[in-house]
């Protein structure tokens, strides 16, 4: 039997045991599963394809084999993009190389290359710190969430022998997603590209941390939701998911807002979960607050992340780039997104980072350079738990 039927028959199986799930965990759990072997299955129906090719040509497939151990990667990368890698070179990374290019060079970048980039944005803003990250290896699916809340007095007290309580029927939601391509391009000079492999690499790299984190945080609270993610802030307007966790107020927002937005609005929220996020209006606003003596309410504190935390929760500066002021009635309101984003949105990452280029293509050819072009793949999406967070919309004067 073939490696596809297996996984088929797999699949199969999967589904009938999610029918019969009792709980929503467990269902996730399994829907999960199916998507892998989904991924799973359409390699291998790629690879039984290629088998057949090559044996009706009277050959044997080719395998990608491992980097030597003493094979500088990056260099080879930094070559295989430019076009300047020997046939020995790209046999090393062979399984990295983009099909199809033709004189354009495409490889998906390694683990240890992308360990690179991840240092590199350790030093930048990051929203999947504070937001849920699923890994996905296909490319669409989707989730069972509950929309409803159980019941506030829980299980009942019943006696031996007495009928038990039926309880609330959970409502489900189910959230779909569907990956989508982000890519972008930058011109390289014939200057740049005589630099020495490991220099060129590293300023690929510098531009591909810069702006993948760039375009997760504008995503995050921007995004359109039609080709592209769901924006938290493009869902507080009329008919918006978020508008009924909008606090709006027409002056400066003092401790007090604060503290009953925290003690009350997001009653139901872990307490040490809560995060304020606010842009740099917000964030100048807010280290202006002082208690009775003259001493911040803004405190440093080495054991948040954003290393700050304000009222004993964590504040981070957004910049204003990607969390703007929110414009009503032609006044300007600064935004303060409060609450526990890990309950309120999920991130499905495809973890494929993609660097190709070119010398014919576009303006390339005629200006003598050669352009770069990077591309990444992911979706996000708000969930069913929006009483997770409280958007404050201040009037700061």
């Amino acid at each position: 039997m073939k490696k596809s039927d297996l996984i088929r028959a797999k699949i199969e199986e999967l589904r009938v045991t999610a029918e019969a799930a009792e709980s929503i965990e467990i269902f996730n759990g399994i829907k999960a599963d199916i998507d892998l072997q989904e991924g799973k299955l359409a390699l291998a129906v790629k690879s039984e394809e290629e088998a057949v090719k090559a044996q009706t040509k009277g050959t044997v497939l080719p395998q990608a084999p491992e980097p030597k151990a003493d094979v500088n990667l990056g260099e080879i990368v930094a070559k295989a993009i430019v076009g300047t890698a020997t046939r020995e070179e790209l046999s090393e990374i062979k399984n990295l190389m983009q099909e199809g290019n033709g004189e354009n060079g495409g490889v998906i970048v390694p683990k240890d290359v992308k360990t690179k980039i991840i240092e590199l944005q350790r030093r930048s803003f990051d929203i999947r710190k504070y937001i849920d990250i699923e890994k996905t290896s296909v490319l669409k699916g989707s989730r069972v969430k509950e929309k409803n809340e159980p019941e506030a007095t829980g299980f009942a007290s019943v006696d031996e022998g007495t009928a038990i309580q039926k309880l609330h029927e959970p409502t489900l939601e189910e959230v779909e997603y569907a990956i989508r391509k982000y890519a972008g391009y930058i011109p390289i000079t014939n200057e740049l590209l005589a630099d020495t492999p490991e220099n060129l690499l590293t300023f690929i790299l510098k531009w591909m941390a810069k702006n993948e984190l760039n375009t997760y945080a504008y995503q995050v609270f921007n995004g359109g939701g039609v080709k592209a993610a769901e924006g938290i802030m493009k869902n507080i307007g009329s008919g918006g998911k978020l508008e009924s966790r909008v606090k709006q107020i027409e002056t400066n927002p003092v401790i007090r807002t604060f503290k009953t937005i925290i003690n009350k609005d997001l009653d139901d929220v872990d307490s040490d979960n809560i995060v304020i996020f606010t842009n740099s209006d917000g964030y100048d606003h807010i280290d202006g607050l002082e208690d009775g003596n003259g001493r911040s309410y803004l405190q440093e504190d080495a054991t948040k992340a954003s290393g700050h935390s304000f009222l004993g929760k964590e504040i981070v500066k957004i910049p204003t780039k990607f969390l703007p002021a929110v414009v009503r009635d032609t006044k300007n309101y600064t935004p303060f997104v409060i609450g526990d984003l890990k309950l309120l949105y999920t991130m499905y990452d495809r973890e494929q980072l993609i660097i190709e280029s070119t010398k014919i293509g576009g303006d390339a050819w005629r200006n003598d350079i050669t352009e770069i072009k990077g591309a990444f793949r992911f979706d996000g999406k708000i969930n069913g738990d929006i009483k997770s967070v409280q958007i404050l919309l201040a009037l700061l004067v």
